[in-house]
């Protein structure tokens, strides 16, 4: 890792660090074919069963006429293995803790914040491949993409950022529990919220009124909208904004959240 690490000539020293650091994630997931192919197939596996079985949705009150339910699903999904795979990073983080590593980082001349970075970095990059086999998965069942090249630029970007705030988040969930088996139990806890707590799987005006307005703060609601947006078409500006500065603000919540808890502390140790 120190090796790793060292600096090329006339390159700057965050970058090189921070390459190392994301190719040595990276080669941590290939020694891993398992858990590498589960978590790209999980989400086309539920993309095939919740289109079956909760297509009936498309035939209730509130639904948006003139869409089938795969267009309305898959969207949704992009979103929903983001979210899925964010506990990855936290589970990774944890590891990282158990083995050791990190104790490793703090005695290199690294800054605090790259394992952090590339953790987000290696979660964006199968953000990609997933939504890429999702989409191959999607059109077999009938998905058409109605929007334009700006759309699928505009969604990508959408997953991008949202990719980043739940690596952020949940890396954060795996420094502080620092056990792989309990980060996997909380970052179900907050998965599950997250997922079910949008416009997901059924349109919000059907949930109850507390549900609604927790779906207004919640990150994933504001991501699913503005890709099902993309992929019909009928986004604006104002939803993908909407998604991208509610998924950066969740990101910097978390980022903060450490070094405010650190000075509240020692407020109250004084």
């Amino acid at each position: 890792m120190n090796a790793m690490l060292t600096t090329g000539p006339g390159r700057s020293p965050a970058a090189d660090q921070l390459a190392a650091l994301v190719v040595r994630n990276l080669r941590t997931s290939a020694r891993v074919p398992q858990l590498l192919m589960f978590s790209l197939t999980m989400p086309m596996a539920m993309l095939v069963l919740f289109s079956q079985v909760f297509r009936s949705v498309a035939a209730g009150p509130g639904f948006p006429p003139g869409v089938s339910y795969i267009d309305f699903l898959t969207p949704a999904m992009l979103a929903v293995s983001t979210v899925m795979a964010g506990t990855n990073a936290g589970v990774s983080a944890a590891i990282d803790h158990t083995n050791g590593l990190h104790d490793r980082f703090a005695a290199l001349p690294l800054r605090a914040a790259l394992p952090g970075v590339a953790r987000t970095l290696n979660e964006a990059a199968f953000t990609l491949a997933r939504a890429a086999l999702l989409g191959v998965a999607a059109v077999v069942l009938g998905f058409e993409f109605h929007g334009t090249v700006v759309d699928a630029l505009a969604g990508i970007v959408v997953l991008a950022v949202l990719a980043a705030a739940m690596s952020a988040l949940f890396g954060l969930i795996g420094d502080r529990l620092r056990r792989p088996d309990v980060v996997q139990f909380a970052g179900m806890m907050v998965m599950m919220p997250l997922m079910f707590v949008s416009s997901a799987f059924a349109p919000i005006e059907t949930m109850p009124g507390w549900m609604q307005a927790a779906a207004t703060l919640n990150p994933v609601a504001h991501a699913t909208d503005a890709l099902r947006g993309h992929e019909l078409g009928t986004a604006t500006f104002g939803d993908t904004a909407t998604a991208v500065v509610a998924a950066v603000a969740l990101g910097a919540v978390v980022t903060l959240l450490p070094g405010i808890a650190r000075r509240v502390r020692a407020l109250v140790a004084r």
